[in-house]
């Protein structure tokens, strides 16, 4: 399994919802976005809590949920996509992720009875999709 799979999949099946991590519903508006985040911010922030780990973990988790639902294209990219699409933005930029998904959509496989493994390494002709 590539290294870029192996992520997707750790990305796909762990974490919490950014929406839930500031306690709110999906589609809020920026401004209850704001709101909740300097709520959780003051009674999370590190000054406030000295020595306590989890509060200063805590307060960094917030402040990552508030930059992405706060740009309106990485908020776009993660309602869509989730966490896999910030991975993917993060690295490769917003074409990249309408590219990878694309790419890994039930429209752009090739059908695997097409060419048998043996074929590909002898001739490899140009593959020809096939919608599944």
């Amino acid at each position: 399994m590539s290294r870029l799979d192996q992520t997707a999949r750790r990305l796909s099946k762990s974490g919490t919802s950014l929406y839930a991590l500031l306690e709110l519903k999906m589609g809020a508006p920026p401004e209850d976005i704001k709101k909740a985040y300097r709520k959780l911010a003051l009674q999370y922030h590190p000054d406030k809590n000295p020595g306590n780990s989890q509060a200063a973990e805590f307060f960094k988790e917030i402040n990552t949920a508030h930059a992405i639902l706060s740009d309106p294209t990485k908020r776009k990219i993660y309602d869509q996509h989730g966490s896999l699409g910030i991975y993917l933005y993060d690295h490769f930029g917003e074409e990249g992720v309408r590219y990878y998904f694309i790419v890994h959509s039930c429209w752009f496989k090739v059908h695997p009875s097409s060419y048998p493994l043996d074929t590909l390494k002898r001739t490899s002709p140009a593959l020809t999709l096939t919608l599944t």
